[in-house]
């Protein structure tokens, strides 16, 4: 199938707004009230994006047959500049709001520590995930078919069905650590998985069914939902078990919503420019929204009192997404820049 690589650029685009999504709608999961419905449902359907950012990265980089210490070389250098220069950006804002971290030295500590922010979070995963890609590499290369299926299915009993059992079921204790199932455990899965699909997709081309994909996505995206609220009424509290990027069921739907966002981008090839723009400014928009985020709310924070979530949900994460991407868009016309945003 032709145009595969606007596929990808299609997919991280949607990916980023739907964690702008996320993020928007992730406010309103937490306490039971009449808008609670809504957000659970935007929720449940935007829980594929950190998934999809994963497996692009596994359809981009498991099929290379290349060194370590080279892969290594190259990846980090992509990775650490814009997690030092976010990390940054997120502790100096802090501090002016009062709750920094001290002095330079106690606040290069909390950075080397761990994400001063919540969302970038992310970025600091894909250090360990980064580190296992050469070996992984090797082994999607060097599997058949089969094994990778297997690969696939044991990852999905380790990383999603044991925990799941085990939140409902204590009793069975700690199995993936009892029979060292360890090397399963996590989500660079979706990096393999991503690899698995992307293989798929160009292997079938257009007998990948864009109905089939599509109702799998949103029958899995109301399992969560549907799962979600029942666990909460049962539990009294809101309850984000099914949330989790190693549900068995947003498994299932992130891998339907890649390869259906990887099949409709591969047929606008004419828009290949505009979307490799647009993705290139995905991670700047993933960094800084949050911060957008926050400064937009003393703007629409008391009009959106009393209002129902099902519009509100939709219109502030467009518009988030948009004013994140234009410092984003304007800040990569200098070359330098783009190395961190």
């Amino acid at each position: 199938m032709k145009n595969l690589s606007v596929g990808l650029d299609f997919a991280r685009v949607v990916a980023c707004l739907m964690v702008v999504f996320l993020h928007v709608s992730a406010s309103g999961v937490v306490v039971f009230d009449y808008n609670w419905i809504y957000s659970n449902v935007y929720d449940s359907f935007v829980r594929s994006c950190v998934p999809i950012f994963l497996m692009i990265s596994g359809a981009l980089l498991l099929c290379r047959t290349e060194n370590a210490l080279v892969f290594y070389k190259k990846r980090f250098l992509r990775i650490f500049p814009p997690l030092l220069f976010w990390s940054a950006f997120y502790a100096i804002w802090k501090s002016t709001m009062g709750i920094g971290y001290g002095g330079f030295f106690d606040s290069l500590i909390a950075i080397l520590k761990g994400p001063v922010y919540y969302h970038l979070w992310y970025l600091y995963a894909l250090v360990g995930i980064y580190l296992f890609i050469p070996f992984m590499s090797k082994i999607f290369i060097n599997s058949s078919n089969l094994e990778r299926r297997l690969y696939l299915v044991i990852w999905m009993v380790v990383a999603c069905v044991i925990p799941l059992l085990s939140y409902f079921y204590p009793a069975m204790g700690d199995l993936s650590s009892v029979y060292g199932l360890s090397s399963f455990v996590g989500l660079a899965g979706y990096v393999f998985l991503g690899a698995f699909a992307f293989d798929q997709v160009g292997s079938q081309g257009r007998s990948i069914s864009v109905m089939k994909e599509s109702v799998i996505f949103i029958f899995c995206s109301v399992l969560t939902a549907v799962f979600t609220y029942a666990l909460s009424v049962r539990e009294g509290a809101p309850n984000q078990l099914f949330y989790s990027y190693l549900s068995p069921v947003v498994v299932f739907a992130s891998l339907s919503a890649f390869k259906l966002l990887i099949v409709m981008g591969s047929r606008m090839g004419k828009y290949s420019h505009s979307l490799s723009v647009l993705s290139g400014c995905t991670l700047g928009i993933y960094c800084i929204h949050v911060f957008v985020m926050n400064r937009f709310s003393l703007i629409y924070g008391s009009f959106i009192e009393q209002q129902s979530m099902l519009w509100v949900i939709p219109v502030l994460s467009i518009s988030i997404f948009l004013l994140s991407l234009v410092p984003v868009y304007a800040a990569r016309i200098f070359q330098p820049f783009r190395k961190i945003i």
